[in-house]
């Protein structure tokens, strides 16, 4: 499967977009995990450039071949040990697609989001009894950053990560986030513009309480 991020940035060439990454982690180190892209702000300039196809001279994939990547992505992910109940929904009204699978341990995760992104021996979660760690590593294309156009819809589109916890949360090492009032929910947001130029922002160290 070509990279998701990928895809999205090429959909950015005429619209602005969410990524929302959404963890349920468990005590016992299994969870759940969904990716959401969300083009429904933009959905008519998004509907256009699957229309034309290309944009820019970039090729843009039609519904037909963004389905068959959502599900060419189910198909490889779900034989991996340690992973189940793979979904992947797409919705060309409002321009959303989603993937979601539960997780047997951060191990098999890690595996998953590297078979997304196209990396190999990432690390992207850690985690022990007493906290959780993302470290970010976006295969967005840099380049894009070199484009005065662009700025403005990278600055608009957004990253942002939603992970909840069985116990509460103690402290967080990302100064941006923000703790849910019942302590098990933690919500970081950045702008991609602000991503592409330094991943690092979407990192955090979570500490749970004993």
């Amino acid at each position: 499967m070509k990279k998701l991020f990928a895809l999205c940035c090429c959909l950015l060439l005429t619209s602005c977009f969410e990524i929302t990454e959404r963890i349920k982690h468990h005590d016992d180190q299994s969870g759940e995990y969904t990716l959401m892209v969300d083009f429904s702000k933009s959905w008519l300039k998004t509907k256009s450039a699957i229309w034309l196809e290309e944009v820019d001279g970039v090729k843009i994939p039609n519904e037909q071949e963004i389905t068959q990547k959502l599900n060419d992505f189910k198909t490889k992910v779900s034989k991996i040990e340690g992973i189940s109940n793979v979904a992947a929904k797409t919705d060309f009204d409002k321009y959303i697609f989603i993937i979601k699978l539960d997780y047997k341990n951060l191990k098999v995760l890690n595996e998953v989001v590297n078979i997304l992104n196209k990396q190999k021996n990432q690390v992207h979660f850690t985690s022990d009894s007493k906290s959780f760690e993302r470290v970010a590593s976006y295969p967005i294309p840099e380049n894009l950053l070199k484009d005065e156009k662009k700025k403005e819809d990278l600055e608009k589109a957004s990253i942002i990560a939603i992970y909840t916890f069985d116990r509460d949360i103690a402290v967080t090492t990302n100064p941006n986030c923000k703790i849910s009032k019942n302590k098990k929910t933690v919500f970081l947001k950045q702008s991609m513009y602000s991503v592409l130029k330094k991943s690092s922002l979407m990192n955090n160290d979570i500490q749970l309480t004993n």
